[in-house]
């Protein structure tokens, strides 16, 4: 009797986890500090951690460095002789493509050596080359990202060296690499593995690499950029292509488990909801959205003109989502036909899936039947009044009648 009911509880203790498991996903544990998770083809955010916390963005500043520098180039074929002043400032713990003073380079060359090896020596010959000083150029950043709104981020240097005036968030950085990849040039760049010179004396691999190695299998990965120092952590701006969506993540400030903790972290999150998001038609056309009421009385519903399909979690069912109206609920005189009235919410527990701006169906008139009922002692008043005055007019016709006689 005791195995039994051991066993009983052993069962229904499966049981709930099992039942945990199908019905409530839970996000595996990631390292990563900063997270942004977006659906391009939607522009939303699938997924977000501390997303507007400034943080260190280390390397992640070249992205910003690289698309200012394809913004300011005429010609990416064009030659640069790499000078002592272009290097002075390049520590020996920096990441380097590996150019020297003298060496005779294109600008393509430096393009690819700040996104590739993430070239701090590739950042400043760029800044140098451009704006003639790393102070001159790091204004074009700045001002790139208040063109951006990117309203929480400044750049003091074009490295990504840790500096407390040189910081983002990951909110602002998925808005800057959202932009940057709309630039052909940019997406040559970031969604390359290797790179060779012009002149043939440096060969370049880059993070995409990495990702499609047979150690990550990340081959869904279009495009990367990698960033490290102590103080930020590990960091990845990456963009990927999954049955035919696309989709941008950035995490920052992953631990140092191992180097390639913040790819891991990432691997975790694109393989999390492509296996457990999809598309779901979360609002069909003619769903009623409010039912409203004027103060005459009248009835008005207004339904969805449209069908609404969302990225969401696959177990989730409509029953599942939270459909709200706020507004005017009883309508008023002087409210006219596609006035606003309020507006209609599909929310998963706190978060907004879609929002839409609700208009008045009709002009708010008073109604006939209204105007009876609520002012039926007036009226009754009226008749009988009316029916008086009759009565008088019949009794005077009469005794006129009789006077003729």
């Amino acid at each position: 009797m005791k195995k039994i009911y051991r066993y009983g509880i052993i069962f229904f203790l499966f049981s709930l986890i099992f039942i945990n498991n199908v019905y409530s996903l839970e996000l595996p544990q990631i390292s990563s500090n900063n997270i942004v998770f977006m659906n391009l083809d939607d522009n939303y955010i699938i997924y977000s951690k501390n997303p507007e916390e400034k943080v260190q963005i280390a390397s992640l500043t070249k992205i910003m460095t690289t698309i200012v520098s394809i913004e300011n180039i005429n010609d990416f074929n064009e030659q640069i002789i790499v000078t002592e002043e272009m290097l002075k400032d390049i520590d020996i713990d920096f990441s380097i493509a590996g150019f020297k003073v003298g060496e005779v380079i294109t600008y393509n060359d430096l393009l690819y050596g700040t996104m590739l090896p993430s070239g701090a020596d590739a950042t400043n010959i760029l800044a140098y080359s451009i704006s003639g000083s790393v102070e001159e150029f790091v204004k074009l950043m700045n001002k790139k990202a208040e063109e951006l709104d990117m309203n929480d981020s400044h750049f003091s240097n074009t490295m990504g060296k840790t500096d407390d005036n040189n910081y983002s968030t990951a909110y602002d950085l998925s808005k800057l690499l959202k932009y940057c990849i709309r630039n052909e040039k940019f997406k040559e760049v970031y969604s390359s593995e290797t790179y060779i010179s012009s002149n043939l004396k440096h060969e370049m691999k880059g993070p995409v690499k990495k990702l499609h190695s047979e150690e990550l299998n990340m081959d869904y990965i279009i495009g990367a950029k990698t960033g490290y120092t102590q103080s930020a952590g590990l960091c990845l701006a990456s963009v990927s292509k999954y049955n035919d969506k696309t989709y941008l993540l950035v995490t920052l400030g992953s631990s140092k488990q191992s180097w390639i903790q913040h790819m891991l972290d990432s691997k975790t999150l694109y393989e999390y909801f492509f296996n457990n998001y999809d598309y779901k038609k979360i609002l069909s056309k003619g769903d009623i959205l409010a039912k409203l009421k004027t103060e005459y009385d009248e009835e008005y519903i207004v339904k969805s003109n449209e069908d609404v399909i969302f990225y969401i979690d696959k177990n989730l069912e409509k029953k599942d989502l939270i459909y709200k109206y706020e507004g005017e609920k009883i309508l008023k005189k002087g409210i006219k036909k596609n006035d606003k009235i309020g507006i209609f919410y599909i929310m998963d527990n706190d978060n907004i899936l879609y929002k839409k701006q609700l208009y008045s169906p009709q002009t708010v008139r008073m109604t006939f039947n209204y105007f009876i009922n609520h002012n039926k002692v007036f009226l009754i008043s009226i008749l009988i009044i009316i029916l008086l005055l009759i009565s008088c007019l019949n009794k005077k016709r009469k005794v006129v009648k009789n006077k003729h006689r």
